[in-house]
């Protein structure tokens, strides 16, 4: 007996499936098909099977350097291929082929486009192997031998084909003439004994008994569900992909409830949301209205969520992926991941802010500066008395004067991220608690430069300090906050004057600021009916409820202030770029480590405008 040679590595071969446009851009001449599936192939050696399998097939050349032929003649160049790509659902390859102008070219596409041509065939060369045989399983576990898998294949050119003979697909497969005198090698059948001849005849009547049970298959499901169906068959869709579509149009139609994880319409935005309400929701924050999905994904770890993103953007075999692979393909700068951590950052940081505990906001003003130049706040004085005037009097020229005060803003900010390990550890606290403790700490750095300014007491921009006998803002001496010490520094604000002196302000106190220390003293005498410091208890208590009681701990000591509102007067400021008072919140993928970084900033300046709407008390 003569032995048979087994399959040989490096030969280039062809074999042909129905010409299923799935697009067609005429504008560009592009027209985009399916050149190969896992469809098992009959040859002399036995059954062949593509594998589609993550790795088996090597599209570099063919993206790179591959053409379009006609009936695999390679001096009949059509036109160019690219966007060769595996879908790894259905395990087909696809590709886009965008027609030359030439004559030649121009008349393959017209019938192309007729459907006179129907058939697609491609060249490629099998580098690996394996060997399965009868009875056996793939290693991939989904073939049953006899087979041939080619493990590692190469697509080398696509051609529109005349000639078909064979359709288990749609239409045919090129007729295949490679024997050992034209460098193919003879193969054996793993079946005992080999087999000797393809029968085409046979195998071409079996074409037509598959395409009409297609044709059948897809009619009754059609009908069942009261969908046309003359597209998918003129499409030659499988009865599987047909299966598919018509799935699709049943959710429409339906529109079901949530009962997994899932988003309807504008998907990517509806995953982040609900993705990123269920990950502050973990993390113990509690959130009103959560966004649909929220609650089903809050059952996910963070490495659950990535997984998720991955296989919606079209990795089948993400959940097969360890750590270290999984976080560094979901961590890409456009990824859906990064998206849900940065919008996760985002409510957490939003949530700490609305929920603040400083106090400067109670009394000082907000400003707004358009760039971060000094800018100059004008105080115009007052007008003169308007003069009586005699039958031959001469009007007399009024001079106001004015006085500045100068606004300037900073950039204050940090950096901080989360690391690779952390996100497999599913350390979720480092999404929320860390944003929310810089913005605290955006809000305290205000509160702490505002109060400051208050007991520093340094100069402002007269080059006076800001509490001052020349100011008349000042108590000339300490006392504990009573009946008394209020009056006389409610007296003093009502008696400050304007600018140039001929006008008094009539200037009335709405805020009381107290340190911790003297919070209880500050709250009987607000709060008492009677007197405090009275040895009659009939004596009223003038300032009951009529003062705002501002308790802050950067004050300390025994010293307390009166404020005025800043809608009365300016006192001081915070002002803002542009008139934002939140702290913006930048990300991007870890450059200088793996995982994501984000930075914090705000631009403000806290500023002294004016001194006649603050009073100061140094205690007792």
């Amino acid at each position: 007996m003569t032995k048979v040679k087994k399959p040989t590595s490096g030969i280039q071969q062809q074999r042909t499936i129905d010409f299923a446009i799935r697009e067609m851009n005429e504008d560009e001449r592009r027209v985009s098909i399916s050149f190969s599936s896992e469809q098992a192939v009959s040859r002399w050696f036995g059954s062949e099977i593509l594998s589609h399998d993550a790795g088996c097939v090597i599209l570099d050349r063919i993206n790179s350097i591959g053409v379009a032929l006609f009936n695999h003649k390679r001096d009949v160049v059509i036109g160019k291929i690219e966007n060769a790509r595996v879908d790894d659902t259905e395990k087909k390859t696809y590709a886009d082929i965008v027609f030359d102008d030439d004559d030649e070219s121009e008349r393959i596409y017209k019938k192309v486009k007729s459907g006179t041509l129907k058939g697609i065939s491609v060249g490629y060369s099998v580098d690996v192997w394996e060997e399965v045989m009868a009875g056996k399983m793939s290693s991939n576990g989904r073939y049953t031998g006899p087979a041939y898998i080619a493990t590692r294949w190469t697509p080398l050119e696509i051609s529109v084909v005349s000639v078909p003979a064979d359709d288990s697909v749609g239409v045919g497969r090129e007729l295949d003439n490679e024997r050992e005198d034209n460098n193919m090698p003879n193969l054996p059948n793993l079946n005992e004994p080999p087999v000797a001849t393809v029968n085409v005849d046979a195998e071409r009547q079996a074409a037509i008994v598959a395409e009409r049970q297609r044709v059948t298959d897809i009619n009754s499901l059609c009908r069942e569900f009261d969908i046309d169906s003359n597209s998918y068959i003129a499409e030659g869709k499988t009865i599987d992909e047909v299966r598919s579509l018509v799935l699709e149009q049943i959710k429409e139609r339906n529109k079901p409830s949530i009962s997994s994880v899932k988003v309807t319409k504008d998907e990517s935005e509806k995953v982040r949301e609900a993705a990123s309400d269920a990950i502050i929701m973990r993390s113990g924050r509690s959130i009103e209205k959560p966004a649909d999905g929220a609650r089903e994904f809050r059952a996910l770890s963070l490495r659950d969520i990535a997984i998720d993103c991955l296989i919606r953007e079209g990795v089948s075999n993400a959940q097969r992926l360890d750590n270290e692979e999984l976080f560094k393909r979901a961590l890409s700068p456009d990824s859906q991941f990064a998206s849900i951590l940065s919008s996760s950052v985002n409510k957490s940081m939003a949530t700490a802010y609305s929920g603040n505990n400083t106090t400067f906001q109670a009394w000082t003003g907000r400003g707004s500066n358009t760039d971060f130049k000094d800018a100059e706040v004008y105080q115009i004085s007052e007008a003169g008395e308007l003069s009586k005037m005699s039958q031959t009097g001469e009007f007399k020229f009024d001079e106001m004067s004015d006085s500045k005060a100068t606004k300037k803003i900073a950039t204050f900010g940090k950096k901080f991220g989360i690391t690779r390990q952390a996100l497999i550890n599913d350390d979720i606290s480092i999404l929320t608690r860390i944003p929310e403790a810089y913005v605290r700490a955006a809000g305290r750095g205000i509160n702490k430069l505002v109060y400051s300014i208050l007991t520093t007491n340094g100069s402002i921009y007269d080059n006076k300090a800001l509490f001052h006998a020349d100011h008349s803002n000042l108590a000339s001496s300490g006392g504990a906050i009573s009946v008394v010490t209020l009056g006389a520094g409610k007296a003093a604000m009502r008696k400050q004057k304007n600018l140039r002196g001929k006008e008094t302000l009539n200037i009335s106190p709405k805020f009381l600021l107290v340190s911790p220390d003297k919070e209880v003293e500050a709250l009987q005498l607000l709060n008492s009916t009677a007197d405090p410091s009275g040895s009659n208890a009939g004596v009223a208590n003038v300032f009951r409820n009529s003062l705002d009681l501002v308790v802050d701990a950067e004050l300390t000591g025994n010293a307390w202030y009166l404020a005025a509102s800043a809608l009365d007067i300016d006192t001081i400021e915070v002002t803002y770029l542009n008139g934002e008072d939140m702290p913006k919140l930048e990300s991007r993928v870890g450059f200088d480590y793996l995982g994501m970084e984000w930075r914090i900033y705000i631009d403000y300046g806290v500023n002294v405008l004016d001194y006649r709407g603050l009073y100061k008390n140094v205690g007792n």
